[in-house]
């Protein structure tokens, strides 16, 4: 071999040790930044998980303390008038009025603490806590709200929580905004999974084209809930009337 073919040679070789040391250099690069966002998109998600988990929490904690502290005091208050009502019977109307105003606003109380932890939802689960939370809300907004269980057993205390919460804020949306008579939530469990559907006969309504929109927090936090616990929702074909919309987990255990 010539000393000018030797020379090519070492070109050829050394140039392939750069693009090697390149080319593996770019792949510890790229490997590092996948790792990296993969990383901070699992931080992510579990700051959700905490932030998520600390709102039940205090919701839970204030609602305690509606009900043990202020219910108590407007009990007692209740109490200690009706005793003066009986001793100053010509008073008796004005105690009337002002034990009708504790009453009403003991009511507001119960019903404020119930709504940020329904207490149902701890002792019996998701599907007696909306169930009772839909027969007290749809009477007054003339809807007729039915809820099928399909063998639903006790959910994960954060997942059932989550999932009351996206059903109630997707009725109070139905109540606010959809013309709604009839809605049907169907909720059907197979061994680890979950699949909820609810459907309504009101106002065709688009769940993504509504999410983009800057003032959608409640649409928002839908997703932001379901994505915490490893759940998606998607709205199945518009039809001329009426809506329909499909949550789903599949591993509730590990959610």
């Amino acid at each position: 071999m010539g000393q000018g073919e030797e020379v090519v040679s070492l070109f050829y070789i050394g140039t392939a040790i750069m693009l090697f040391l390149a080319f593996g250099l770019m792949f510890i690069v790229v490997t590092y930044q996948r790792h990296f966002f993969r990383m901070k998109r699992k931080e992510a998600e579990n700051m959700l998980r905490v932030s998520l988990e600390s709102e039940k929490n205090e919701r839970a904690r204030i609602a305690a303390d509606l009900h043990d502290g202020v219910s108590g005091d407007l009990s007692a208050i209740k109490n200690y008038l009706s005793v003066l009502a009986k001793k100053e019977s010509e008073n008796k109307t004005i105690f009337d009025e002002i034990k009708e105003g504790v009453d009403a606003a003991l009511q507001n109380t119960r019903a404020v603490s119930h709504n940020l932890m329904p207490p149902l939802l701890d002792t019996e689960g998701l599907v007696p806590a909306l169930k009772n939370h839909l027969n007290n809300v749809g009477p007054k907004a003339q809807i007729e709200f039915e809820v099928i269980p399909n063998g639903v057993d006790q959910l994960p205390p954060l997942v059932a929580y989550q999932l009351f919460r996206v059903l109630q804020e997707l009725t109070t949306n139905m109540i606010k905004y959809g013309n709604v008579s009839k809605s049907e939530i169907n909720l059907l469990q197979e061994k680890h999974s979950l699949k909820i559907e609810i459907s309504d006969n009101g106002i065709p309504f688009n769940f993504k084209e509504n999410l983009a929109k800057p003032n959608a927090s409640g649409l928002k936090n839908i997703t932001s809930r379901l994505h915490a616990i490893g759940g998606t929702i998607i709205q199945n074909e518009e039809k001329p009337k009426g809506n329909q919309f499909t949550i789903t987990i599949k591993n509730i255990n590990h959610a």
